[in-house]
């Protein structure tokens, strides 16, 4: 009873213990986890009211590492990610759209297209996977015991079939999408004749021009407020789909230093001298640094010229280096030369089932009772292949290389390696001359840095950032310690800067910092860099007029605006024809030819598609100007209006158009155009720091 009064009169103590034990547990799991406590939860990502799971990501994530595999290719793992969500994203949109329009499959569309009539696309592709059709995959996976196949397998089948059906919606959906969207925007005859009649006349057109470079800068200063000014006329150009962090980095190569080339380049010696006293490539086992690759091959088929001309001059047992490339150096040591019979020609397949079948085959075959072409009919016979071009060299036929090199020329024969649960019948139809063939090791070794190189470079960098812990010294003192800085822009949708492998951990750390700050080093040996990063500035909604390209354009068009102002005053009404404008601007009247309909920004011709415009509505011999044009002022006439040229076609122009303003051009930025108003939330950087 005394301890139970003791708990009750410290019952409030104890609750206030509780609750912060409880707080703390939740707080220190929102700080850990980064997701919880009203924040994303497991959610990767957001494009308007959908989200994306990540246990949804993941796993394709982990399917889209599988085919980058299987490729044999290499990818930064934060760029697959990206890449993977950005897929998702369009996949989410697209849904989106076929709801909101009703676009559906039925369940005798997609029978058609995976058994049906339509099967045909699928058909071949399963052809390509050894697998004879649709139909025959459907059944192998739904009726497993008619083929001997476990349920195990069945079962790997079945998912295979439905990742198929699903694949076949999706094509089948987007076909109907296209269908409905490409017929949405087309060409009426007002269309087709408008984009006719812009592309049919040929200005030709007189000026004379006095380009801004030739007043001086210095004389047109632009102030602050000019230039928010000037910015704020075009404000919504510079509107951002997410926040941005403006960066400047240096990166360290963590590359060899002088004095480890010349370790390197002393171990070549060492390994070449250990080659030549050694009667194959045993002096090199205790050097794990160079890799040795040992084959027989042709003389005729070292694709290398510096490679085969060191075979065809050396002598056996001799040992050097063949070339040098950067920090890789190549190796050969030739072990033994010979003349044998490189390449032959074969007709083989192979046979499940007894050997016993397998002889009674091969003696029809040489008796001439059956025909190697009507072997695909008979059961358990497999990979029929005729005139089989064949290198003995070749390590994978290495089993079977005697008896093939001793074989009878046009006879069918089992060789003694095959399995005595099936067999492989082989016939020599031809061989080659015997040709000269090499014995050659190629030993390849790259220079690396040393651990005292790799604790320099990073020492020296700390060294510097430790001097320098604000971003604008930073910048300011980089080159005079030897190092680089390199301006770019970062947002949670950046998996690199720029494309650096193994940086998303820097940008990581430019999302979350304070302005004016500077990072630690990220990176280790295996990345092959070391990375500083400072913050520089911080662009929530737009990117402001402060920022560098931005601030640069903008300056530029304020000052060209003041030429343009002055130089328009200065001339205007001072001259009644281009000659007599062309001597007071002290240049020379020109000639160029203006098609309204082909000028774009990227082909801006003399004046830029301002002046074009004017040009189009400028009545033949009327003097005009001086007006402002892309780099200077401009004084024109318009001396001729060419409208010879194409007949006027409705089909044609009507194609053009939508090429080029209608449906057809629209598709390529169709996912813009579903994302509408909507933004993405990318919440990856919250679930993968590294």
């Amino acid at each position: 009873m005394a301890t139970l009064e003791k708990i009750r009169s410290k019952s409030v103590l104890l609750l206030v213990i509780i609750g912060l034990a409880l707080l703390a547990f939740i707080v220190g799991d929102f700080f850990t986890s980064g997701r919880t406590l009203f924040g994303t939860g497991t959610t990767v990502a957001k494009v308007g009211g959908q989200k994306i799971d990540v246990q949804e990501f993941q796993q394709r994530v982990e399917q889209a590492n599988q085919q980058v595999q299987q490729s044999g290719r290499k990818i930064d793992q934060a760029v697959l990610q990206q890449q993977v969500l950005s897929a998702m994203v369009s996949e989410k949109l697209f849904k989106e759209e076929m709801e909101k329009l009703g676009l559906k499959v039925t369940d005798a569309e997609l029978t058609d297209a995976m058994l049906g009539s339509g099967s045909f696309y699928l058909d071949g592709m399963l052809r390509q996977q050894g697998i004879q059709s649709a139909s025959a995959l459907h059944d192998m996976a739904y009726n497993p015991v008619n083929y001997g196949i476990d349920e195990a397998s069945a079962a790997q089948l079945r998912q295979y079939w439905k990742s198929l059906e699903t694949q076949m919606e999706e094509s089948l959906l987007r076909q109907k999408f296209n269908t409905l969207f490409m017929g949405t925007l087309t060409a009426n005859e007002l269309d087709a004749k408008a984009l006719y009649d812009e592309n049919a006349a040929t200005v030709q057109v007189a000026y004379a021009m006095k380009d801004f470079s030739s007043l001086s800068d210095d004389d047109y200063a632009v102030s602050d407020s000019e230039l928010q000014d000037e910015w704020q006329k075009n404000k919504q150009n510079y509107l951002l789909d997410e926040p941005q962090r403006a960066i400047n980095y240096i990166a360290v190569e963590i590359a060899p230093s002088a004095d480890d080339i010349t370790a390197a380049e002393k171990a070549v010696e060492n390994a070449i001298d250990a080659l030549k006293a050694q009667p194959s490539t045993e002096g090199l086992v205790d050097m794990p640094d160079f890799v040795v690759n040992r084959n027989k091959v042709a003389a005729a088929s070292i694709l290398d010229a510096r490679l085969k001309k060191f075979a065809d001059t050396t002598s056996v047992g001799n040992a050097a280096l063949v070339s040098r490339i950067g920090n890789d150096f190549t190796l050969a040591k030739l072990i033994g030369k010979s003349v044998e019979t490189d390449s032959m020609n074969i007709n083989i397949f192979a046979l499940r089932g007894s050997r016993a079948t397998a002889d009674s085959i091969t003696r029809e075959l040489n008796a001439g009772r059956i025909s190697f072409d009507s072997l695909s009919t008979i059961a358990g016979v497999e990979s029929v292949q005729r005139d089989l071009a064949l290198s003995l060299l070749d390590p994978q036929v290495a089993a079977m290389r005697d008896a093939l090199a001793s074989a009878t020329v046009g006879t069918y024969f089992i060789p003694d390696t095959t399995s005595s649960e099936g067999a492989v019948v082989v016939k020599v139809n031809s061989r080659k001359a015997p040709v000269a063939v090499y014995d050659l090791a190629e030993v390849h070794f790259t220079a690396e840095p040393s651990r005292a190189t790799v604790n320099k470079l990073e020492a020296d960098l700390q060294t510097f950032i430790n001097n320098n812990k604000t971003a604008a010294d930073f910048v300011a003192n980089a080159a005079e310690a030897g190092f680089q800085t390199f301006p770019t822009i970062v947002s949670t949708s950046s998996p690199q800067i720029d494309n650096l492998p193994s940086s998303r951990a820097a940008v990581h750390w430019a999302m979350d910092a304070k302005k004016g700050s500077v990072s630690p080093i990220f990176g280790e040996e295996t990345d092959g860099r070391f990375i500083a990063v400072a913050l520089t500035d911080i662009y929530d909604k737009y990117v402001p007029a402060t920022a560098a390209n931005v601030n640069t354009y903008l300056t530029s068009e304020v000052r060209n605006n003041k030429k343009a102002a002055a130089l328009i005053d200065q001339y205007k009404g001072k001259a009644n024809d281009l000659a007599g404008y062309a001597q007071l601007m002290g240049t020379k009247v020109d000639t160029t030819s203006v098609n309204f309909g082909q000028l774009s920004i990227y082909n801006p011709g003399v004046g830029g598609p301002d002046f074009a415009a004017t040009v189009s509505v400028t009545e033949p011999g009327k003097l005009t100007g001086p007006v402002k044009g892309s780099t200077g002022v401009v004084v024109f006439n318009v001396v001729n209006v060419d409208k010879e040229g194409r007949p006027y076609s409705f089909e044609e122009n009507a194609i053009n158009f939508n090429r080029s303003r209608g449906a057809a051009m629209l598709n390529n930025n169709l996912q813009l155009l579903l994302l509408g108003n909507k933004k993405i939330e990318n919440n990856l950087m919250k679930f993968f720091r590294d």
